[in-house]
């Protein structure tokens, strides 16, 4: 998720450490989108416990909160967070958004027709919104918006044809895209047919 910056930013200002950030990011994952793998993989890994409980002892995770006793289940959805702290991790996060956008193409010609692709109006209410649902598919991995962003420009530069902007996030087209950059699947071309 985030950039480096944006990060180490959101550790300074509220005192996280690395791990206790990802085990946010894993949390949300789950609680937003039902990624539980993430979580399990980073419970091997780590004391989730004890992850849980620095985060409740900073704040992030509301006190009131009660851990479950060890040997209970966790229910991921009940763990409340700071509902200022998820704007700033949200915040940063929307600053993806903003790079995907301003990266997209601008306009895309249809049979000699202009359009506009960085169209959202059609399936997301705002672009906060498409922002957010564009940060939740990557899982907030800034790696994979750094890819992203690369595979745009290079699409620019090699004539690709975009959808538009509300289309690429809900199909996740940069997969299409980056495989065509790379040539991968198949190309087939099909000629119109013309009734007579």
């Amino acid at each position: 998720m985030l950039n480096i910056e944006n990060e180490v930013g959101l550790c300074e200002r509220y005192s996280l450490t690395p791990t206790e950030l990802f085990g946010v990011k894993v949390i949300l994952l789950a609680q937003n989108e039902g990624e539980y793998e993430w979580i399990q993989r980073f419970a091997q890994i780590v004391k989730l416990r004890s992850v849980l409980e620095n985060l409740r002892e900073k704040e992030i995770i509301l006190k009131s909160w009660k851990l479950p006793k060890e040997g209970s289940k966790l229910e991921i959805e009940d763990i409340p967070f700071n509902k200022n702290f998820i704007k700033q991790f949200y915040r940063a996060s929307f600053e993806m958004g903003e790079e995907l956008f301003n990266a997209y193409p601008q306009f895309i010609t249809i049979s000699g027709v202009n359009y506009n692709a960085r169209r959202i109006s059609k399936k997301f209410d705002s672009l906060e919104d498409a922002f957010s649902k564009y940060g939740k598919a990557i899982k907030y991995d800034n790696g994979q918006h750094q890819q992203i962003l690369s595979d745009i420009q290079e699409g620019i530069e090699k004539g690709y044809n975009f959808t538009t902007l509300d289309d690429f996030i809900t199909d996740r087209a940069w997969t299409a895209l980056h495989a065509f950059l790379n040539g991968e699947g198949h190309n087939v071309n099909v000629d119109a047919v013309k009734m007579i």
